[in-house]
């Protein structure tokens, strides 16, 4: 594998923990909880959903040995999606 494949490899494999956060945010921020998520900024919301997601995705591989499996989805979809819940329980 030449250094283009790799590279190709590499931004596949984190493209979707960013692109499900930045629509996951996109969403929350900005139709669905408008007012409960006005004190937290667009960004910061994104690093840190975006984070998790990416950590989650890391230890599916490590943990399962294969990325795409339903499992790894799962994982890194629920670690994406905590900080806007913790935003959201401790602005209930």
């Amino acid at each position: 594998m030449g250094p283009l494949d790799a590279s190709w490899h590499l931004l596949n494999f984190l493209a979707p923990p960013l692109w499900v956060a930045l629509i996951l945010v996109g969403l929350s921020k900005g139709l669905v909880w408008r007012r409960l998520l006005a004190a937290a900024s667009w960004r910061r919301l994104w690093a840190e959903c975006a984070l998790l997601g990416l950590m989650g995705q890391i230890v599916a591989l490590l943990w399962l040995g294969a990325e795409g499996r339903l499992a790894a989805y799962a994982l890194w979809l629920g670690l994406l999606s905590l900080p806007l819940a913790w935003r959201l329980v401790r602005a209930a």
